[in-house]
């Protein structure tokens, strides 16, 4: 008899084990009636496995932890798992409903959106900003997903409007957590579509990196699905509160739902930075319990020089366009490892 619900995470050696388990602990705590959800955890590539210590930290949480080489082909793409491990849950576990999350996540308050109705195999959040969104014919960007339409097989068009700015964009939605309907077969189809683009080398303007999101995406308009969108409080983009229109800033954390905490807990000033989210009520005993797990699971690890290199390494690959090469990262992170 298949279950009605269950939670896929991947969890590989490094920040994922910290970030992986306040996902589940999380769960366990604030997701009420669906607190209990079964939560399967893939470490999807060949390699060194997680540490005894997160192991038996699963244990004790019932997560089903398991290393299976899901990912070979693309291997050095670690974005490739995403697809790869859903596709495979989608056909190894036997529940009603998935939902895929990625380990910076948190949850404070039992995401009843995720049981989906009669009608419905996919809900989701729009991707936050533009990005390699593309606004339509005019769009500098437009090339690559007409190109994913023209090998994906997309014949209606689709458009969201992002978070940030408010803008029209051809259907863009974010990875990061997406609630299917297993009878749907879509995490197959993401997956089966995923490798074919790989295969056909089709990369946006950025690089590789958000190939398995565009491709979701695509996948979704090729496939007529009727996609829903959670609301604004469920995978808050807590760094990019400050962005955001100003009708879906949240103003207290008692309303959040879960949110999506990027790279945020990873540098020393993380504590620092969300007291810079304008308007925004931290007095909760939720964000305290927050600041507890995120300084015992020891996630802070890296100097604040090191987001500034990030900053500067994009500015100088947009410089090299000009044949500008200015190598100031390079010293920023030498400074970032003293």
């Amino acid at each position: 008899m298949s279950i009605p619900i269950a939670f896929i995470i991947c969890t590989e050696p490094g920040r994922l084990e910290a970030q992986s388990l306040m996902l589940a602990e999380s769960i366990r705590k604030f997701c009420g009636e669906l607190k209990d959800t079964p939560i399967y955890s893939f470490h999807p590539r060949v390699g060194e496995p997680i540490s005894k210590q997160t192991q038996k930290a699963f244990e004790a949480l019932q997560v089903n932890h398991q290393q299976v080489p899901i990912n070979q082909e693309f291997h050095e793409y670690y974005l490739a798992n995403k697809p790869l491990t859903c596709a495979y849950a989608e056909q190894n576990i036997d529940a009603e409903i998935l939902v895929f999350l990625d380990s910076d996540k948190c949850f404070f308050s039992a995401p009843k959106e995720f049981l989906l109705p009669v009608n419905c195999n996919v809900r989701l959040r729009p991707e936050y900003g533009q990005g390699i969104g593309s606004t339509g014919l005019r769009d500098s960007q437009e090339w690559y997903w007409q190109k994913l339409y023209e090998v994906l097989g997309v014949k209606r068009e689709v458009f969201v409007e992002t978070p940030i700015g408010k803008k029209r964009i051809r259907a863009y939605w974010n990875s990061g957590l997406v609630v299917v309907r297993r009878s749907a077969g879509i995490f197959t189809a993401w997956k089966e579509n995923f490798e074919k683009v790989m295969r056909l080398d089709i990369t946006p303007p950025q690089g590789i990196y958000f190939v398995e999101q565009s491709v979701l995406s695509v996948t979704l308009c090729a496939l007529e699905e009727n996609v829903e969108h959670l609301p604004a409080n469920y995978s808050y983009p807590l760094p990019l509160h400050n962005r955001l229109s100003t009708e879906l800033q949240i103003k207290h954390w008692n309303d959040i739902i879960s949110i999506h905490y990027f790279n945020l807990f990873f540098y020393n000033d993380w504590n620092t930075q969300i007291k810079k989210l304008k308007k925004l009520n931290i007095n909760s005993e939720k964000y305290l319990w927050l600041c507890q797990e995120v300084v015992r699971l020891k996630m802070p690890r890296v100097s604040v020089l090191h987001r500034y290199m990030l900053v500067v390494r994009r500015m100088e690959q947009k410089l090299q366009n000009f044949n500008l090469d200015i190598n100031l990262s390079s010293w920023i992170e030498k400074m970032a490892k003293l």
